[in-house]
């Protein structure tokens, strides 16, 4: 009942303009044609989300995907190329409207930054743009919401089934303190409260870092240590070798304890990197589920591809279940 009353509310379809008023994270009435043939993805999240839907009319990735990435990626979306990447410092709304598209979807942080760039980029490019709230608790409606816009209901509602299953598996009873980093180096903690550390948020732990202000500060295994967090995270694969031989890395109470883990990232990073519905396999990993058996689900539903055992391997590289 509620889905259809949502739908109802966002999206209010005109025959005779053959259009749709779709009602948008900035607090505007979007008019979206209504036939949609070509999307530019403003950033990575926005491109995730859009690859899991419909990668046929997705114009492009506006940040680069290695190629291990789109190994385990299906043909159509490994196949795209690189595009400008709106949601970066300098302007490309010119060469983003050189692409033709019908419609530019932006998809992650609603702060107010991304507002504006959204109202700028439509004044700028004539071309409807959209911005969609990111929030976890958020992904099946905006699911349903794009696909209804892009005439791919059916697909979106299964995806938006398969978020819901996830977010409704049990967390864990114990509410331990995190510190997540990236970097090569894990140089880089991340702040609580960001769309990066959501999904530790909504497991209900406590994400430290140093104090400070933006999303990233910069941190030292001393300074970790200092911390003292239960877990430690980490998104770049190098950490695993620091974290085995680094005698100030192996100083860290975490890591002695071995509760410090390298997040999988293949064909995205499971706790974020992007901030996109990629998260959601983090949640439930982190929520202690079996990551070989979410490694095989999640890339068959969300990313349209069945993993080979080799591949699977690749995906997981030695991960295990987290149980804090």
């Amino acid at each position: 009942m509620w889905r259809g009353a949502f739908l109802a509310c966002c999206l209010i379809w005109s025959a005779a303009a053959l259009s749709a008023e779709v009602a948008d994270a900035t607090g505007r009435s979007v008019i979206v044609p209504d036939q949609v043939r070509r999307v530019v993805p403003a950033g990575p999240p926005a491109a995730v989300l859009m690859a899991a839907i419909a990668p046929d009319l997705m114009a492009g990735w506006p940040a680069p995907v290695p190629d291990a990435a789109r190994a385990v990626l299906p043909s159509d979306a490994a196949a795209l190329p690189q595009i400008p990447r709106l949601t970066a410092r300098e302007d490309a709304s010119g060469r983003i409207a050189a692409l033709h598209p019908d419609l530019i979807l932006d998809y992650g942080d609603t702060g107010q930054r991304y507002i504006d760039l959204a109202i700028a980029t439509q004044r700028q490019t004539g071309i409807p743009t959209l911005l969609l709230d990111g929030a976890l608790d958020k992904v099946p409606a905006v699911l349903r919401l794009l696909g209804g816009v892009l005439h791919r209901p059916e697909r979106a509602d299964e995806l938006a089934r398969f978020t819901e299953a996830l977010l409704s598996l049990p967390s864990p009873a114990s509410h331990p303190t995190v510190v997540y980093a990236r970097g090569p180096a894990g140089t880089l903690a991340a702040a609580p409260d960001t769309d990066v550390t959501a999904v530790f948020t909504r497991l209900g732990w406590t994400v430290l870092a140093p104090e400070g202000s933006g999303t990233f500060r910069p941190v030292t295994a001393g300074t970790v240590a200092t911390l003292n967090p239960d877990l430690l995270v980490f998104s770049d694969p190098a950490m695993a070798d620091a974290l085995a031989h680094d005698p100030a890395w192996k100083a860290v109470r975490a890591v002695r304890e071995g509760h410090a883990v390298v997040a999988p990232h293949l064909p995205f990073g499971w706790v974020e990197e992007p901030p996109s519905i990629n998260r959601l396999i983090g949640f439930a990993w982190l929520s202690g589920h079996d990551p070989v058996t979410l490694a095989a689900m999640a890339n068959a539903i969300l990313y349209r591809r069945t993993l080979t055992p080799a591949e699977r391997d690749t995906v997981l590289s030695g991960v295990s279940s987290i149980r804090p």
